[in-house]
């Protein structure tokens, strides 16, 4: 499970299940759930990710953390999935020990709306999320 939690936001997405392709395991796809929560809205969907989402992800995220966790400086790093029903950055917040995580979600892009938020995490939530990413892809 990959999880970014305060005491107002919530972002989180879980696995779901894995379909697998036989003539090419890795086009397999990653059925997760994905939750959003705000002080005034709720949203929760499927969203289907493939493997290399998964690994790019997992790497993006370790590239980041050792940047910071060395204090070299870290440019902001984006992440969409193949089927984009969600996209986030993570970037350095100048001055400071924080690192801003700002996402968008899309569940239904034909209907035109999007939801957007940021949550301010510090550099002690990449282990957890790393290890998070490697459990969704061992799955």
């Amino acid at each position: 499970m990959f999880e970014i939690k305060n005491e107002s936001v919530l972002f989180r997405f879980s696995f779901v299940e894995r379909i697998e392709v036989l003539e090419d395991r890795r086009q397999d796809l990653i059925v997760c759930w994905l939750e959003i929560e705000e002080p005034s809205i709720k949203l929760q969907c499927e969203c289907e990710l493939t493997l290399f989402d998964l690994e790019r992800l997992r790497d993006m995220l370790s590239r980041f953390y050792d940047k910071i966790s060395n204090n070299i400086e870290a440019a902001p790093e984006l992440f969409t999935p193949r089927v984009p029903v969600f996209a986030f950055e993570v970037r350095e917040v100048e001055g400071g020990d924080i690192i801003g995580f700002n996402f968008t979600a899309s569940p239904q892009e034909d209907e035109g709306w999007t939801l957007k938020g940021g949550i301010v995490i510090d550099q002690s939530y990449f282990p957890g999320l790393i290890r998070g990413v490697e459990s969704i892809l061992t799955n």
